[in-house]
């Protein structure tokens, strides 16, 4: 899932009717939210972790979404590997480097 897909979620999770609402429910600023909608901003590993938390969520595995969508966006394919297999795998461990250096 990409950032926005994940305010979507927490919006209806919540029955949240507005950004603004959305923004009060992260601890967040309605500019950073609209900047997450508007721009190519992917969410900071904070943000997912808040996210991982009100969705009951793994957070490895929004923390690993968010780092694919930034590593995509920079064009960083063997980071987007890694984040893909730790996603996969639910680990982070020194198989998940081998597959990202092989």
């Amino acid at each position: 899932m990409k950032t926005v897909d994940y305010l979507d979620a927490v919006k209806a999770a919540y029955s949240l009717g507005s950004d603004y609402q959305l923004a009060k429910k992260l601890g967040e600023s309605p500019a950073r939210v609209s900047q997450y909608r508007s721009k190519p901003v992917s969410m900071d590993d904070d943000m997912a972790i808040k996210i991982s938390y009100l969705l009951d969520l793994n957070p490895l595995a929004v923390l690993a979404d968010a780092h694919i969508e930034r590593e995509m966006k920079r064009g960083n394919s063997s980071l987007v590997i890694f984040w893909e297999e730790v996603k996969r795998s639910g680990k982070m461990d020194v198989q998940v480097l081998t597959k990202m250096v092989a």
